[in-house]
């Protein structure tokens, strides 16, 4: 298929249609900035209205203008405030402190504010224009937006509106089917506890990685039980956790490899802990991550090993956790400068499938994981859930919270920061506002 001619923005109802669908819901209390290079929208960032008297207003702007200006070829923004009411008082907009902060800290940035819009409950209008005949109080209706020719182009390339994702994450992780996972349940406990000694033994470490290799090529193909409680185990040590990360976003020699180059493998034990039917009924056949003498990591009959020397595994393990390493200028790590995002578009479903098939504390990896695929996409809101649920699976969970705090202070992962590494469900390029 042929690339699609770009939608023409053209009108204010035009771009906040645009936002939704980008956002891939309705924001509400949020402040969306959206990057310009010319007349090219480029990245969109949507931020919580941060309560009032709370918050450095200047600090938090000084926040949202860094993390915009980091893709090189923006040279200005527009901001949409998505709030709870109409602004129904023209001398008195309702977050007026909050936008000229925005402005100063754009502007510091070289991204002036070319254009800034108001939606309200019922009804939306530009910051900057007072012509009643162009901008009628409170505002023009939000049926406008809606009915845009936009927001009709996008529903007829397939893309829709759906819940806020504080509403949908609940949903999509819920167990619906009981009988399954109390089987999972019923296996898990064991598994994990054979899996606490020996999850960085050499071989064990080959067994776990090919195990999520093989679920993960036989997707949509659902694991049954026995896998599903194993997979669910794994992720109880959190070397093997972060393993499980690195594969899911590149391949499992790499993961191998980097917790090799680390130090943390450990010597052969002599029972590893396989998922029941592991080559007794064929469902790991040639799925085992072998590690050689030669320094090279391999898939059994599946792929070509990995130069553990060519490679930089350690480092490239740790970039690629934190969200990847900036493209170009001699990055140290080109294996982490660019994900595999179909492994991890498939691995989303995978792990989908598995929170739907746990409850309690064994659910939150699962979600935590869900979170980080989420964040390196530069879904905070998205993210920013699954971690919150995940720590209310289990209270304190980790890796959560630092990753929940690391999106408190702005922090992006670096491949979502990229339009050549950025998830491309966002699709930017096929977006242009024209001048009015």
């Amino acid at each position: 298929m042929g690339k699609q001619e770009k939608i023409r923005v053209s009108a204010g109802e035009d771009l906040l249609a645009f936002i939704p669908h980008i956002v891939g819901y309705w924001p509400e209390n949020s402040v969306v900035c959206i990057g310009m290079g010319g007349k090219a929208l480029r990245a969109t960032m949507r931020l919580d209205v941060p309560p009032s008297g709370t918050v450095d207003l200047d600090g938090f702007a000084r926040v949202a203008a860094v993390q915009l200006a980091s893709d090189p070829q923006a040279d200005g923004c527009l901001i949409a405030f998505f709030a709870g009411e109409d602004w129904t008082e023209p001398d008195n907009f309702p977050l007026r402190d909050l936008h000229e902060a925005l402005q100063r800290a754009f502007a510091a940035e070289g991204l002036p504010v070319r254009d800034s819009w108001y939606v309200g409950s019922g009804h939306w209008r530009s910051v900057e224009c007072s012509n009643p005949s162009c901008c009628p109080w409170p505002g023009r209706s939000n049926s406008t937006i809606t009915g845009s020719f936009v927001n009709a182009e996008f529903v007829f390339r397939g893309s829709a509106v759906e819940e806020n994702p504080r509403e949908r994450i609940p949903k999509m992780t819920a167990v619906t089917d009981r009988a399954f996972a109390g089987k999972v349940e019923a296996l898990r406990p064991a598994l994990a506890d054979g899996l606490a000694g020996t999850a960085l033994a050499v071989n064990q470490a080959a067994v776990t990685l090919g195990a999520w290799e093989r679920s993960l090529a036989h997707w949509p193909e659902h694991p049954d039980a026995g896998m599903s409680a194993f997979l669910a185990a794994s992720l109880g040590n959190t070397s093997m956790r972060d393993a499980v990360m690195v594969s899911l976003a590149d391949m499992p020699e790499l993961a191998l490899a980097g917790l090799f180059d680390m130090g943390f493998l450990e010597s052969a034990t002599a029972r590893p802990v396989v998922p029941p039917n592991w080559f007794g009924g064929n469902q790991a056949e040639d799925y085992e991550v072998l590690l050689s003498g030669g320094r090279q990591v391999g898939v059994g009959g599946l792929s070509d090993p990995l130069d553990l020397d060519a490679c930089g595994a350690a480092a490239t393990f740790s970039d690629i956790l934190l969200g990847g390493s900036a493209v170009g200028g001699g990055a140290a790590h080109p294996r982490a400068a660019r994900p595999n995002w179909g492994r991890m578009d498939r691995a989303e479903e995978l792990l989908l499938f598995l929170a739907g098939s746990l409850q309690g504390p064994a659910k939150a990896p699962v979600l935590c994981l869900l979170g980080w695929i989420q964040w390196c996409r530069g879904r905070g809101t998205w993210a920013g859930t699954y971690f919150q649920a995940s720590q209310g699976c289990q209270p304190g969970y980790k890796l959560a919270y630092l990753l929940e705090r690391l999106l408190d202070t702005g922090f992006i992962a670096a491949w979502a920061k990229d339009q050549r590494t950025a998830w491309p469900g966002y699709r930017r390029d096929e977006f242009e506002e024209e001048a009015a």
